[in-house]
């Protein structure tokens, strides 16, 4: 496997009430995560001894926190992180412990602002939507939870989720979540032409009438095991793109 060469921090807050750290990112075309809400984290540097040097380094750089090597509660597998270009960055993410939550000075230049989100947010089923994403395009709906100054979704939302094990079974595909899909095309008068074949490395199916997207992102914008199975979904007039939690792909094609 290739070595992470990026780790972040995960503060978990066991206090009064359960929570962790986030910090909103400052706004830099530069940064693929520009805006997004997600954990203190970064690329190890040179002169870090390890990625766990490189964890509490970030936390402390970005949000004025210091923790030691004796607060380490865990260390979670390394998984993958999407830039806007260019491959993926495989990243570990530390959990660390706290009594309480820590006062967090962040930095202006990485953070525009910090949080602790109680953990009974996310383990709440009713707050995990498929929510329109700012700066991408209004048909394209991520997994995520509404937050104040915007979404928590993309990495930092899937490693809460798996971290809480609140996601898919480990295996599980979006294959559930596209028959959901077409089900529901079905029920509003749309004709199976041709059903499930691959077609490269995605599996795809045809129909006969119009997609109605309006219909088709109010039914699966609120709750429902179909959240966690979805990492996006993309609907337009003339097709719909599942893309499942193993970044497996799924489409529906209409001949409108």
């Amino acid at each position: 496997m290739t070595e992470a060469e990026a780790a972040v921090a995960i503060v978990h807050a066991r206090g009064p009430r359960e929570s962790v750290l986030l910090m909103r990112r400052a706004e830099r075309e530069s940064d693929s995560w520009s805006g997004h809400w997600a954990f203190p984290g970064g690329r190890r540097d040179p002169d870090d001894a390890d990625l766990l040097a490189t964890a509490l380094r970030e936390l402390e750089e970005e949000c004025g926190i210091r923790l030691t090597r004796a607060d380490l509660e865990a260390e979670l597998p390394a998984r993958h992180a999407r830039r806007k270009a260019g491959a993926y960055i495989l990243v570990t993410p530390f959990v660390f412990r706290a009594e309480g939550e820590l006062a967090a000075v962040p930095d202006a230049l990485e953070a525009a602002e910090t949080m602790w989100l109680p953990l009974d947010l996310p383990r709440d089923p009713a707050r995990h939507l498929l929510l329109p994403v700012p700066g991408l395009p209004g048909e394209m709906r991520y997994p995520g939870i509404e937050l104040n100054g915007g979404p928590l979704w993309g990495f930092t939302y899937r490693l809460i989720s798996d971290w809480l094990s609140l996601g898919t079974a480990p295996g599980q595909t979006g294959m559930e979540a596209a028959s959901l899909v077409l089900e529901f095309l079905l029920t509003r008068g749309l004709r199976l032409a041709r059903g499930w074949v691959k077609e490269g490395n995605a599996r795809a199916a045809r129909l006969s009438g119009a997609i109605p997207v309006d219909a088709v992102l109010e039914r699966f914008a609120g709750p429902g095991r179909h959240v966690h199975s979805i990492n996006c979904l993309e609907v337009r007039a003339d097709r719909i793109r599942i893309a499942g939690p193993l970044f497996e792909e799924y489409f529906l094609y209409a001949n409108g």
